[in-house]
């Protein structure tokens, strides 16, 4: 158990990277566990200075403000001296927060970053917030542990591949690269669901979805998928053998008084034969509400 690694799953955070920062460090108090990356399913909320923003996103914005919490991190300003510079052990995170693309982002800014790039890049001041772009597999390793992590990020156009891989829309050739290597991954990350699987969360479901993230996890496969999307309380969607499939949470408070459940999950691995996932579900979630989460 102690040799394992945790990697922490992240739904949609459309800028509230504080209140993430803020429960992954309160995980590792209350566990006496510390968390060796955090894996995020797009909306993150990438939009640095000056905020080229979508009509949703600036709608949002203009009633919560912390829509726009990355500028914090893209400037190195207060909150993000707080997680990853020289702040007291209470609030710094030693993992990396490594995202995918979903469909409220800059993503010209995200685009100029990673090109050429076929893993993570940074895209903070201090380093430690970074994307990976739609289409790569990357390798993550520590203390002689690794698992292969492949990224399909941004939707799909309609009921295929974008052509523009500057939007909101994943391209065919992203996902030709993704399927170029046909190694099982260990993790799967996609923004959208796959085709027709959530459902099983609300009938509306029913014919939305990723045809390209359905076809890979049949044809391809991966130990563990994680996506975001549709804002409904985390779980399981259904799956081929093999594939455990989960649909997160966004991060954040639908009722104010509330965190949105499943929005949080930890992944256990030692080995591809030695892993658990389960979402985060503790007694101590009920403290963080919209008016105190920055007070705990």
């Amino acid at each position: 158990m102690s040799d394992a690694l945790n990697l922490a799953m992240l739904g949609d955070i459309h800028g509230h990277l504080t209140l993430a920062f803020r429960l992954l460090r309160r995980w590792e108090r209350e566990t006496g566990r510390r968390i060796d990356l955090a894996l995020q399913v797009g909306d993150l909320g990438a939009f640095p200075p000056p905020f080229r923003l979508d009509k949703a996103t600036r709608r949002f914005a203009e009633k919560d403000p912390e829509e726009l919490g990355f500028g914090d991190y893209y400037r190195g300003g207060p909150d993000a001296r707080e997680v990853f510079g020289d702040a007291d052990d209470a609030r710094r995170i030693d993992a990396d927060l490594v995202f995918i693309k979903g469909n409220h982002e800059d993503f010209l800014f995200l685009a100029d970053r990673a090109s050429g790039a076929h893993e993570p890049v940074p895209v903070d001041a201090f380093g430690r917030i970074r994307y990976l772009p739609s289409g790569a597999r990357w390798t993550f390793a520590r203390r002689g542990i690794s698992l292969s992590i492949g990224a399909l990020g941004g939707i799909a156009d309609g009921e295929g591949p974008g052509r523009n891989a500057v939007s909101p829309f994943y391209t065919a050739g992203e996902v030709r690269a993704l399927r170029a290597n046909d190694a099982k991954l260990d993790v799967l990350l996609s923004h959208e669901p796959p085709f027709g699987a959530a459902e099983v969360l609300h009938p509306k479901y029913a014919n939305a979805g990723s045809r390209e993230v359905r076809a890979f996890l049949h044809e391809v496969g991966a130990r563990y998928h994680f996506c975001g999307h549709y804002h409904e309380p985390g779980g399981m969607l259904p799956a081929p053998e093999g594939t455990n499939s989960y649909e997160l949470h966004a991060v954040g408070f639908t009722s104010p008084a509330k965190l949105n459940p499943g929005c949080i999950g930890i992944l256990r691995w030692a080995s591809p034969v030695d892993h658990d996932f389960a979402l985060l579900d503790a007694p101590w979630l009920a403290e963080y509400t919209r008016w105190s989460y920055r007070a705990l």
